[in-house]
């Protein structure tokens, strides 16, 4: 009788355990799913004050930098775990920090094909430079963290095609 009620001790204990350890990892995901805790390491504050004076500024960080689904928040949160590390044990320096904002998380919101919703002209010639694989990111790479809304000419990729090369005489 004893050992039965051990038993069941020790079940009610592993039980209560997993079930705290399971409501602190959500509320552990849920606050570090905030946009404000983004800037919570010093690294991301040039970054952070940028987003919040840019055009995005209403979009989530996860609308750019995360897929949709619970597999993608999953892996956004083990990068995170390496990005603590990283935080913790290194100088960070952002300028060689690139994130990868796929093409398909931007059309989730600006479509061209929609022609009611943009000009033709806008259409035409965003497809016209997808046709020659440019990204969304090779003209609004500072989109998101800026209120530059097109980086144009700045860029080399845009010199490669309209501006001549200058003749050596």
């Amino acid at each position: 009788m004893r050992m039965e009620k051990a038993k069941k001790l020790r079940a009610g204990i592993i039980i209560a355990a997993v079930l705290i350890l399971a409501l602190l990892s959500f509320a552990a995901v849920e606050y570090t799913s905030q946009t404000g805790f983004c800037n919570s390491c010093h690294e991301m504050n040039t970054a952070y004050a940028g987003w919040q004076s840019g055009f995005h500024q209403g979009i989530h960080c996860y609308g750019c930098h995360t897929d949709e689904g619970f597999i993608a928040k999953f892996k956004v949160k083990l990068n995170g775990l390496k990005e603590v590390y990283i935080h913790l044990t290194q100088e960070v320096n952002m300028e060689e920090v690139k994130s990868d904002v796929p093409e398909r998380r931007c059309i989730k919101c600006h479509d061209f094909t929609q022609k009611d919703k943009y000009l033709e002209r806008i259409g035409s010639f965003h497809k016209q430079h997808g046709d020659y694989k440019f990204g969304c990111l090779t003209c609004h790479g500072d989109v998101g963290h800026s209120k530059d809304r097109f980086i144009g000419f700045r860029n080399e990729a845009c010199k490669q095609c309209h501006l001549p090369k200058k003749q050596n005489h």
